[in-house]
């Protein structure tokens, strides 16, 4: 039997436009919160604030099954109205939307 090949890690982002999460105090509160609810082989892997809107990223094997957990928290905050939830997978140019279902705008990060 061969080595077994590492599964790659993906970047999913939670971008955040308009007024639910202003600033960068805010989405250090956030991260705050998500550090908590991560399991193993999942990293917050910074955030940055601009603009347009305000990125979280957090790298992972499985980003829908991450969402997913984390989903119920954004839902208690008030914030899954407020956010997007992509990921770009290995060697591809295009993001995959996990949030919200059925999004026809193509996901940038800004």
């Amino acid at each position: 039997m061969g080595a077994e090949r590492p599964v790659a890690e993906v970047r999913l982002v939670l971008q955040f436009r308009g007024t639910a999460v202003e600033d960068g105090d805010e989405v250090m509160e956030i991260e705050d919160a998500l550090f908590e609810m991560l399991s193993d082989g999942e990293t917050l892997d910074g955030h940055d604030v601009g603009a347009g809107a305000r990125n979280i990223y957090i790298l992972t094997t499985a980003p829908e099954a991450t969402f997913r957990r984390i989903e119920p928290f954004l839902v208690r905050a008030r914030l899954l109205d407020a956010v997007t939830a992509a990921f770009r997978a290995p060697a591809s140019a295009a993001f995959t939307i996990v949030w919200p279902a059925g999004r026809r705008e193509p996901f940038a990060l800004a």
